[in-house]
């Protein structure tokens, strides 16, 4: 019977995927289902981290108390979060005014009235080249003891909802950098034509002419060319696909 909850879970964490339109937006639906589950008399807030290599980690959360508590402990560099998402291990602290291992992260967050942090990882395979972890706060000290396992249980089964988030996340990423790149390219292209025209010289030429210019200005090659057509009233050309 429990298999076959789990099971149920599992599909609706991917119905939420298919429900969502982007990597960030699945994430917040995510921590605030998982706010909603955990909570019971005292109430949890919860967000989700997701690191992924060479990108912007993307950050959601339940409400604006996550929000504020995962501000703070980014700015402190430290924090359970942090540490349950890069060693797969879940982290807890019962009560922040008493746990002497983080003491950056417990002093700012003193005054937030918040005393409880229990952080599971999501896990995901090393070949995902990511890491992410379910966070949980509480004002109460202590009441997320008896919330931890459901707590992984929850970071579990929704692992490979998040795995083929990450995935599609990546291959839009790649189709978004190569449309960039097309579009950079054209811009050097166009603005190599137009010191051709005005030169007389070879394309390669015209291309070292704004490797040159790139270098002397300190200045991306792609606005370099841009500069040089905007005289032509033709700032940002775009390359356009069928």
């Amino acid at each position: 019977m429990m298999e076959e909850l789990s099971a149920v879970e599992s599909e609706e964490f991917l119905d939420l995927l298919l429900e969502s339109h982007d990597l960030a937006a699945f994430l917040q639906r995510l921590s605030e289902v998982a706010a909603r589950d955990l909570s019971g008399p005292d109430e949890v807030h919860c967000s989700v981290t997701l690191a992924r290599e060479r990108r912007k980690d993307t950050v959601a959360n339940s409400d604006e108390v996550a929000e504020k508590m995962d501000e703070i402990q980014y700015s402190c560099g430290e924090g359970p979060c942090q540490d349950a998402a890069l060693t797969g291990h879940s982290v807890d602290v019962p009560d922040l005014l008493r746990d002497l291992r983080y003491p950056r992260y417990r002093k700012a967050m003193a005054e937030t009235g918040i005393r409880a942090v229990f952080a599971a990882p999501i896990p995901l395979p090393s070949s995902s080249r990511a890491s992410a972890a379910l966070n949980c706060y509480s004002a109460e000290p202590g009441v997320l003891r008896d919330r931890q396992a459901r707590a992984e249980e929850i970071a579990a089964l929704a692992a490979k909802s998040v795995l083929l988030a990450v995935k599609f996340a990546n291959e839009w990423d790649r189709a978004a950098d190569l449309a960039a790149a097309l579009e950079s390219r054209t811009a050097i292209d166009l603005a190599a034509g137009v010191i051709m025209a005005q030169s007389g010289c070879t394309h390669e030429k015209a291309i070292e002419v704004l490797k040159t210019a790139s270098m002397n200005r300190n200045i991306k090659l792609r606005d370099v060319a841009t500069s040089i057509l905007a005289r032509f009233d033709d700032a940002d050309p775009k390359t356009y696909f069928s």
